[in-house]
């Protein structure tokens, strides 16, 4: 089944992907495949440490989201951002669709998807009015 909305929690080591509406959830575990070697980070010419992304991992994650619309990205560090980028480069049309790259250290399964969903309801009232509406008609009344 196609979802809509997903929320990935990611790391360098596993990744965690959610499908879903308000009553229904499918979830996938990737794990990297160099998960039982330690990443040690090397330095950058930033003076920070820079670890070399797993790009197998990403397919894998990025395949996990097939047929997702919006993407919500969360984990700690860096492979947020970088799975991000690796979407927008190498997955044109789910890059498209990342509506946020957030940090989460490490929440329980029910506070993802309970952030999550809050997340996407607060989107999809933003760009479509008539959600909650109890009227439907979209047509607003001067106050």
């Amino acid at each position: 089944m196609s979802y809509y909305h997903s929320v990935v929690w990611i790391d360098h080591q596993k990744a965690t992907v959610w499908q879903f509406t308000s009553t229904q959830q499918e979830r996938a575990h990737v794990h990297s495949h160099d998960q039982h070697q330690k990443v040690h980070g090397r330095k950058s010419t930033h003076g920070g440490h820079q670890h070399p992304a797993d790009a197998k991992f990403f397919e894998d994650v990025a395949a996990a989201l097939s047929g997702t619309h919006e993407i919500l990205i969360i984990g700690p560090a860096e492979a947020k951002q970088e799975f991000a980028n690796f979407l927008k480069a190498k997955h044109a049309p789910l890059g498209q669709g990342i509506v946020a790259v957030e940090t989460a250290d490490h929440p329980s399964d029910a506070e993802v998807l309970s952030y999550a969903r809050r997340h996407f309801k607060a989107l999809d009232r933003m760009y479509n009015p008539d959600v909650g509406d109890a009227g439907g008609s979209g047509a607003s009344t001067p106050a």
